[in-house]
């Protein structure tokens, strides 16, 4: 009687300790929320078997998704996840710019710049980005009196921020197609006055709507590679010349632009860490406007003329370094 119920005991502990096991290891797998893979891919989801040969997933679409063990790089709970929806980047930049009024002057030198960058990314896009750039410009064209002008390394001050929207279309957990559009914002500040006893402040203002596509594609290993393309759709600008630097008599002059464009393109490599990552970033960015509408130039409270803004391009190419978390 004593050995039968030994025996009994035996395996009522023998069921609870593997229902225990059972229950465990059930609500370890239901506290996983996705799994990252040794490629970069991620599929988010609930573990629903898993064993030294396979992991299968179930998904939020009810796909059931079966992978090798071996491919797993780690596992994501809900801290996890929301924290690789957020993405930060602050970084530096370095980048030539050349603008040019045809037949009439030009500008070209080198801009220094920091950069910062917020993504947030769960199917739905939003991101914030933005830089402020310094740097000393050339200047060659001509006086007010047609007679030949050059000025040397005028200081320039370019800033700009950007709010974007949009959709990420995931391909196979490896490449990432995301159309965007939004609103920018563009100052340029140029300082001839510091250079030249006959120059003047420049401000210029762009309003645009920047409408693209950025696509990345997931190498392994925390490695990607990405490229965007992308036109802005010019929505206004405003030119202020502080005349007044020539003449304490002379009023600003403001003239308002309505039409022009501009365009831009860049490519990527990145590296993603557990912690921390890279990017280093090539880009090209274009503007093309038209002519302003006529300013008015006051002297000493009395209009004396009319002023335009003519016809003028600009071309920036450059490389951004920054340092991601």
């Amino acid at each position: 009687m004593g050995a039968y119920r030994k025996t009994v005991m035996t395996c009522v502990m023998a069921a609870a300790l593997v229902l225990f096991s059972y229950n465990f290891s059930f609500a370890q797998n239901e506290s996983i929320k996705g799994v990252q893979f040794k490629d970069g891919s991620t599929i988010y989801g609930i573990i629903v078997e898993m064993d030294a040969n396979k992991v299968v997933i179930a998904t939020k679409n009810n796909e059931s998704v079966t992978r090798k063990y071996d491919d797993i790089a780690s596992f994501l709970k809900d801290d996890d996840i929301n924290k690789s929806k957020h993405s930060l980047s602050f970084g530096t930049e370095i980048s030539y710019i050349k603008y040019e009024e045809p037949g009439f002057m030009e500008e070209k030198g080198e801009l220094y710049g920091l950069v910062f960058s917020y993504a947030y990314h769960d199917k739905l896009m939003a991101k914030l980005d933005g830089k402020f750039a310094y740097g000393e410009i050339d200047y060659d064209g001509g006086t007010w009196g047609g007679d030949p002008l050059t000025v040397k390394r005028i200081p320039d001050f370019l800033m700009e921020i950007r709010a974007l929207l949009g959709y990420d279309f995931v391909i196979k957990n490896a490449l990432t197609i995301t159309p965007y559009s939004g609103v920018g914002y563009r100052y340029l500040q140029d300082n001839m006055q510091d250079k030249y006893s006959g120059g003047y402040q420049r401000e210029s203002n762009y309003i645009y709507l920047p409408a693209g596509v950025e696509t990345v594609a997931r190498l392994g290993s925390g490695w990607s590679l990405g490229a965007a393309a992308e036109f802005d759709i010019f929505l206004w600008g405003r030119q202020i010349s502080y005349f007044s630097d020539i003449d304490s008599y002379y009023w600003e002059t403001e003239n308002e632009q309505m039409k022009g464009y501009g365009a831009r393109g860049s490519a990527f490599i990145a590296k993603k860490g557990n912690k921390y990552g890279f990017m280093i970033e090539p880009y090209i960015r274009y503007w093309n406007i038209k002519e302003s509408r006529q300013g008015y130039i006051v002297y000493g409270g009395y209009l004396v003329g009319y002023g335009i803004e003519p016809d003028n391009n600009s071309t920036e190419i450059g490389c951004k370094l920054a340092v991601t978390f």
